[in-house]
């Protein structure tokens, strides 16, 4: 009986490294295959961590827009737009321009002394939204070097304005 259950666990514990074996190989097999895999062009975005960087030298991206509203929308009054952007260097703003949903265009400068660089720098501008505007797309050019450069162009939604 007592050789019974001697053999009973010999053959327990040689089931036991036989199946941590298993494990270990498969997950060696699993790091490996991961380690060759590619990255498709559409995952990259996730998996990239590079959008935590702050941009290239001299170069001046558009994070975001805000124009306050209220219920009372009118196209005949000027509204200012908070215009949020990330930069390792202080641009000179020359201009503002805003393509609306249909068309139209307009391009406003930007004064010095509406342009701010504390921790969270950001330009404000005046702006007319023609009536029916839903989408409001903008960019800004700044001078770097002696030349005009243009930054990347940013989208805000609006709701639909009304002639009072």
């Amino acid at each position: 009986m007592r050789k019974k259950k001697v053999a009973v666990r010999q053959e327990f514990f040689l089931v036991m490294r036989l199946l941590l074996k298993a494990v270990l190989i498969n997950m060696a097999v699993l790091l490996v295959i991961s380690s060759w895999a590619t990255i498709t062009e559409g995952q990259q975005g996730y998996f990239n961590r590079d959008f935590m960087k702050q941009p290239s030298r001299g170069i001046l991206k558009l994070i975001s827009m805000d124009i306050p509203q209220s219920w009372n929308l009118s196209a005949d009054v000027e509204y200012w737009a908070t215009i949020k952007f990330d930069a390792d260097f202080k641009p000179e703003i020359h201009r503002a321009c805003f393509n609306f949903l249909g068309g139209s265009q307009s391009c406003v400068d930007v004064q010095a002394k509406d342009v701010t660089y504390p921790s969270h720098p950001h330009f404000r501008v005046p702006i007319h939204i023609p009536v029916g505007t839903k989408r409001i797309d903008c960019y800004a050019e700044y001078i770097q070097e002696g030349e005009t450069q243009r930054t990347n162009t940013i989208t805000y939604s609006v709701i639909i304005l009304k002639k009072e």
